[in-house]
């Protein structure tokens, strides 16, 4: 399994990767949960425009429903592997995806 890029798990699932992280991996976790809570703001923007001028043109409805489904899984991912990073930042996305396709179901012509 691990040659299909899946190392990582394979080497959890049977044990064989160290209990102790390294540094590395510690800053890392630390940095993508700060990435993971701070990225879902860069929709902010399209959100605001939707709401404060009352229009979504030019605003695919069809793609925000798509990135709304496609991302769920990912929360259901990070359920089950316990990573709070990934739960914590897909939750935000979906919130904010979901935001979008509201105010395109609102001003938008579909």
């Amino acid at each position: 399994m691990h040659f299909l890029g899946m190392r990582h798990k394979y080497e959890r699932q049977n044990g064989l990767i160290r209990t102790r992280k390294s540094s590395y991996i510690m800053l890392l976790d630390k940095v993508t949960l700060v990435v993971g809570i701070i990225g879902p703001f860069t929709v902010l923007p399209q959100i605001i425009s939707i709401f404060s001028t009352k229009s979504a043109t030019g605003v695919s409805f069809a793609t925000w429903v798509l990135i709304f489904i496609v991302t769920f899984p990912w929360i259901l991912y990070g359920i089950a592997h316990k990573e709070k990073s990934i739960i914590i930042s897909f939750i935000l996305w979906e919130l904010v995806n979901l935001g979008v396709v509201i105010g395109v179901l609102m001003y938008g012509k579909i």
